[in-house]
């Protein structure tokens, strides 16, 4: 079952008003119609011979350690964004949190580690309603849960629950994992490292996102970036928007091994990183 019909299952289905569409990670609207998934949303692989699991939603399982790891999830934009006069539903914190539970309950991991960015700003804890703040603390307090510090979020409040932290270190079946916010930011942990010794980054902070050709138009998906030693994950959140691959940043990573676990509306697909397209390409193809 794909996570857009598992989220409709969620109480907040019913508590959205009318005239809400329901709309998936790249904008575009569900329709109850939607045919179900020609195969699992879930995509097992192997990089830098560790095993793991994306699932559609943008969440990543590993199953060696039973952790789940999910970037970006910006709890609280909208309320961020109602502040400066910008005016969205306000039910992203729950939307997101309620899609956080499913894959809780999907893959029942024994810890859950946010990547940093999990509220918009340093105040998003504060503007959550109670329904938000009580699903949240019911997500902390039933397993494990670590909250790495982000650029929007360098101070996040003990009363959350769970082990705050900047940068993670873990011991993979084959190599040592850090994970941490920004792609980059293990580099000191692996200098102090022996030479010989494997490392993989996993990170989030840039919100990758492809742009597929498809039948004579171009699709724009959120996607895990695999490069040689680092896994920079898609955003999780339901408001969070997306970078394209062909910008600056993404130029340390896209290098020709490089491979994209692209999100679709039904399915995962593993592409190479040629197959992202920029933006001009795909203006001289219309």
């Amino acid at each position: 079952m794909g996570w857009q019909k598992r989220l409709q299952q969620c109480s907040l289905s019913s508590s959205l008003p009318e005239g809400f569409e329901e709309r998936q990670p790249d904008g575009e609207t569900l329709t109850p119609s939607a045919p179900e998934p020609a195969s699992p949303v879930d995509y097992a692989f192997s990089h830098a011979g560790e095993a793991f699991v994306a699932s559609l939603s943008g969440a990543l399982y590993w199953p060696e350690q039973k952790t789940l790891l999910v970037a970006d999830l910006h709890l609280e934009k909208g309320s961020a964004f109602a502040r400066l006069g910008q005016f969205l539903p306000p039910y992203d914190s729950q939307r997101t949190l309620a899609l956080l539970a499913l894959d809780i309950a999907h893959f029942k991991p024994e810890t859950v580690i946010c990547l940093g960015d999990s509220f918009h700003d340093v105040d998003g804890p504060k503007r959550m309603s109670t329904s938000v703040a009580e699903r949240l603390q019911a997500l902390t307090t039933a397993q494990k849960w670590i909250w790495l510090t982000g650029n929007h979020d360098p101070l996040i409040s003990s009363d959350l629950g769970g082990e705050i932290c900047d940068i993670r270190q873990m011991e993979g079946a084959n190599c040592a994992v850090i994970l941490c916010h920004e792609p980059g930011e293990s580099a000191g942990l692996e200098a102090s490292w022996q030479s010989d010794t494997l490392c993989l980054e996993i990170c989030g902070h840039l919100h990758p996102v492809a742009r597929i050709p498809a039948r004579g138009r171009t699709l724009r998906r959120k996607c895990f970036v695999l490069a040689k030693d680092r896994i920079i994950m898609p955003a999780y959140g339901s408001y969070t928007g997306g970078l394209e691959l062909c910008e600056e940043a993404f130029a340390p990573y896209m290098s020709e091994d490089a491979k994209l676990l692209v999100l679709g509306r039904q399915t995962l697909a593993m592409h190479g990183a040629s197959i992202s397209v920029p933006r001009s390409s795909s203006r001289r193809r219309r």
